[in-house]
């Protein structure tokens, strides 16, 4: 396995097909963002929902995001990426409306939850393929750069969402899975006309048994992903569980929620590119995922003491600097240490 480098990284003459896949990021997250913000809320105050059962719920959709994001990994080092840019996300948008009906009408609570489920299982399936589609058009030295492109596009539609979402809730939670599946449709498009086949692979290419059992045998590799599976628990409490924990528990209003979201999304748009140039000066990308991780946890601290909306936005300004260090470092190293057939998976 190739071990991350010291090399330079270069924002310049990054390959155009990354801004396309930046930019459709940003209209998915525009759309998609409420949903998983305002989800639980609607779980629990529309269809009475225990905290529990809303748990619960939620907890299994990042177990099926896991299992599915790995094998669907594999399948795009084996047939390409294309199809889990173009085809696969179809689907999405039409559970996405079903999801507005649901809610409109008030079907029972086990059909939103399908729903649900099935969303983020065609999520999971074309995850890899966008981060895969990033390594393939970019060279070792302009990994991170694309990343972080990546990174900064997406997070201004997460600025977007929140905001969209609680305008929308005002005239009916139902309307932000409209804006989902719309925005879906959008991004089908664009990537259509403007992101063609990144990788091609032949049957020696084939990820094998083998390969997995000597992935598996790497020290680096498994100390880096029990890593990540901790950190993954920790962080996920940032989503979910802190719009409950605010909405709920501490009384904030759901417009308050979206600030608190939209300044994650802000943060990362004006901070990530001068986080991208401290980080290239020394291209240590373990360091800094490191470094990361303490912000995350003065975050987290932070928000162990919250009064009011102040102790949260100062909460999610520390662990959005934190997020600017961990994300585009997590995928440079998984992309460098992957050899050409295991993009995917790894």
């Amino acid at each position: 396995m190739i071990r991350p480098g010291r090399r330079r990284h270069d924002m310049d003459k990054i390959d155009k097909r990354v801004w396309y896949l930046g930019f459709t990021r940003l209209i998915r997250a525009s759309g998609r963002v409420s949903t998983f913000i305002f989800l639980p809320l609607i779980f629990v105050f529309i269809y009475h929902i225990s905290f529990l059962v809303t748990g619960l719920v939620l907890g299994i959709a990042i177990l099926i995001m896991s299992v599915v994001q790995y094998y669907s990994g594999i399948l795009t080092d084996r047939i390409g990426r294309r199809i889990f840019l173009i085809l696969i996300p179809l689907p999405a948008g039409l559970l996405y409306i079903a999801m507005y009906f649901t809610v409109l009408y008030r079907m029972p609570a086990l059909l939103l939850i399908l729903l649900f489920y099935f969303t983020i299982l065609i999520n999971a399936l074309q995850y890899p393929a966008i981060q895969a589609s990033i390594a393939d058009v970019t060279s070792l030295g302009q990994r991170l750069s694309g990343y972080t492109v990546i990174r900064v596009l997406a997070n201004a539609g997460a600025a977007i969402g929140p905001i969209l979402g609680a305008i929308l809730s005002v005239y009916g939670f139902q309307y932000i899975f409209l804006l989902a599946g719309i925005s879906t449709f959008i991004e089908i498009i664009i990537l259509y006309f403007n992101v063609r086949e990144t990788y091609f692979p032949s049957k020696s290419q084939y990820l094998t048994k083998l390969d997995i059992k000597l992935a598996y045998k790497d020290r680096f590799f498994i100390i880096f992903t029990v890593i990540g599976i901790i950190m993954a628990f920790v962080l996920r409490q940032s989503g979910a569980s802190l719009t409950l924990y605010a909405f709920d528990f501490e009384r904030l209003p759901i417009l308050y929620l979206a600030y608190i979201y939209s300044l994650n999304g802000i943060l990362v748009v004006t901070l990530q590119y001068p986080v991208f140039k401290i980080m290239n000066k020394s291209s240590n990308p373990v360091l800094f995922r490191s470094i990361g991780m303490v912000f995350y946890f003065s975050g987290f601290i932070v928000l162990m003491f919250s009064k009011d909306i102040t102790y949260f936005l100062i909460s999610m300004g520390i662990m959005t600097i934190g997020e600017d260090f961990v994300a585009p470092t997590t995928q440079t190293i998984i992309t460098s240490i992957a050899p050409q057939n295991m993009k995917g998976p790894i």
